[in-house]
């Protein structure tokens, strides 16, 4: 029974983890341009172990008021070397109906496995 704990401890010890250059992260932008609106972030992630074939995937807490993207859509290889993706957010209603505070998330998978933690996004429309 001992070596049954073991093995599920060292199999979580193994399990891929995404690491951000920052997380939490927010975007802040003007919804003054109402549909037009949109901001962006910058960011850096790597994977440890290195896996393959990645895909990011986002939620935002009120899809029918603004979308969360990230750019690239995914990656080949996430590894040790960090990568470059950028998260934006998009108003999808006429000003001013866009403005307020949202929560999001990025979240890496890979088939249906997810990589975490996922990154955390705060986006403030003004």
């Amino acid at each position: 029974m001992i070596g049954a704990y073991a093995a599920v401890g060292f199999a979580s010890s193994n399990a891929p983890k995404a690491i951000w250059s920052t997380n939490p992260v927010t975007i802040t932008f003007s919804g003054s341009a109402g549909t037009a609106s949109s901001g962006s972030v910058g960011e850096t992630v790597k994977c440890a172990p290195k896996v393959d074939n990645v895909v990011f995937h986002t939620t935002v807490s009120d899809p029918t008021k603004l979308s969360l993207t990230v750019s690239p859509g995914g990656e080949a290889t996430c590894g040790p070397a960090p990568d470059a993706v950028t998260v934006t957010a998009h108003c999808l209603v006429a000003a001013p109906n866009c403005k307020g505070t949202y929560k999001g998330t990025v979240t890496i998978f890979q088939g249906y496995s997810t990589i975490p933690p996922s990154l955390a996004v705060t986006i403030v429309v003004t």
